[in-house]
């Protein structure tokens, strides 16, 4: 398995919204209609913060992407999506420390994550130094980690 990680490309974009999508439908359908009602929302986010969403390929294929963008001071992890046949091998991990490294290169120390409480992916953010710092409004758990100066 040969993984690389790269900066998105426009072609990306229906990879992206599939990934998304497959989510939803798995983790909260019922937010299904409201999510494709707020498609275009989405849409502007990945395009507004187009240079800090990262795809991974295996062997030249798409398997995954992250999406972060700067919020009240923080780099915030938007979004981190494996295809279901490339989980298990590494992929979210290297995802991840690639969105640790980014928000620090622009100067951004505080790095924070939402997850729901069910996901399997927190053990990965608890595993890469993550902290919980309480819950949302929505139930979902807050996970920050500081980085050195």
């Amino acid at each position: 398995m040969a993984l690389t990680l790269r900066p998105a490309r426009v072609n990306d974009l229906p990879s992206i919204y599939r990934g998304e999508l497959e989510y939803i439908q798995r983790w909260e359908p019922a937010h299904e209609p409201a999510w494709r009602n707020g498609v275009e929302r989405h849409l502007t986010r990945w395009v507004e913060h187009f240079n800090r969403l990262t795809i991974a390929e295996v062997d030249g294929a798409f398997a995954g992407y992250c999406l972060w963008m700067p919020l009240d001071g923080c780099a915030e992890l938007c979004t981190v999506n494996v295809s279901p046949s490339c989980r298990r091998q590494g992929i979210g991990r290297a995802l991840l420390h690639a969105y640790m490294a980014s928000g620090p290169a622009e100067g951004l120390l505080r790095l924070r994550l939402s997850v729901r409480p069910d996901n399997p992916a927190r053990y990965l953010y608890e595993q890469a130094g993550f902290t919980q710092a309480g819950a949302d409004h929505n139930g979902y758990l807050r996970y920050e980690r500081h980085c050195p100066p």
